[in-house]
């Protein structure tokens, strides 16, 4: 009886698992959907989103993202007086691969959507994977970009290490078939022990002494609006089959990374970065902004791959909103 009893709960415990993730699934597919367009360009198929009046600050995401993930500080780029044109990078979400698979052909693919959309030019934000073809866009369309921001961006070979898929995260990101359920327990750890979520990722993003990171954990945990940010930043990673395309491709073409005509740009150029960053190293930063004619350096002590976390948020993003205004 108590055999049958345990059975009967197994079968029962794995029915409602297995409903409950296909539930939390299809209502953030449902609401990626609704909250984007895609509309049909000289270069293929683009998701967007627009949102805002006024100047227009372009944002192209990391790896994985998608729209969704430009879109977390959506409130304050309105209030400042923004519009927020938020894309899907190709082979992220709605945008397919085709769109534009290289850099260079993403750079392109984003100047079809503005012709489309109707947009002559516009301040361009590309953060991590996004900071390559936001570099190629600057390069390729100077008369059409105001402004060029550089985030934790790529500017180098980018090489995935030995071990780095070997953590927690990285077993998520690459386990393809299980990756969707694999990023739906790590979201409900998130949204009810972010902590433990929070310390889990920066172990593997910021290059500090656990002590450190712990002590980094406790600033972000005091502060309610950033707790809530890690958990809608996790989001933009759920679910991950339909952001998986991309995030392949990134890996492929952020190997091939080379700029060797970074003093040509002339465009007002702004590089924000954290020095303990363990995913893009501190090093692409000094680059770009040695580089890039008259570009201003940001430098970040202390602070990871996510610098939109931390006690210095507020006065980064004074930075950044006063040189946006000025160059636009």
């Amino acid at each position: 009886m108590l055999l049958e009893l345990v059975i009967v709960f197994t079968v029962l415990l794995f029915v409602w698992i297995i409903i409950t993730f296909r539930r939390w699934k299809r209502i953030l597919l449902s609401n990626l959907n609704r909250n984007s367009k895609v509309t049909s360009t000289s270069a293929g198929e683009i998701e967007y989103a627009l949102k805002g009046s006024g100047p227009v600050l372009l944002m192209l995401h990391g790896g994985p993202g998608g729209y969704d993930q430009s879109l977390l500080d959506e409130e304050m780029w309105i209030s400042e007086g923004f519009s927020l044109l938020a894309i899907s990078r190709p082979g992220y979400l709605r945008t397919p691969l085709s769109t534009g698979e290289t850099f260079e052909q993403q750079a392109d693919a984003i100047a079809a959507l503005l012709d489309t959309l109707g947009i002559t030019e516009v301040a361009i934000l590309g953060a991590s994977a996004g900071g390559p073809p936001a570099i190629h866009f600057g390069l390729r369309y100077p008369d059409r970009v105001k402004a060029l921001v550089l985030v934790s961006a790529v500017s180098q070979e980018y090489i995935v290490e030995e071990g780095q898929t070997d953590s927690l995260l990285g077993r998520i990101f690459v386990s393809g078939t299980m990756a969707d359920f694999g990023v739906w327990i790590f979201d409900i750890l998130t949204r009810r022990w972010p902590a433990f979520s929070l310390k889990t990722m920066f172990k593997e993003i910021v290059d500090l002494p656990s002590e450190e990171i712990n002590t980094y954990v406790e600033q972000v945990m005091s502060n309610p609006e950033q707790v809530s940010w890690v958990k809608r930043f996790l989001q933009t990673a759920c679910p991950m089959s339909p952001r998986m395309v991309g995030l392949d491709n990134d890996l492929k073409e952020l190997e091939k990374v080379s700029f060797a005509n970074l003093k040509d740009i002339r465009i007002p150029t702004l590089v924000i970065h954290g020095t303990a960053d363990k995913d893009v190293s501190f090093a692409n930063a000094e680059f770009s902004a040695s580089s890039i004619p008259n570009a201003k350096l940001v430098r970040l002590e202390g602070i990871g791959h996510l610098v939109w976390l931390g006690e210095h948020v507020s006065q980064m993003n004074s930075e950044l909103v006063d040189f946006l205004r000025e160059s636009i």
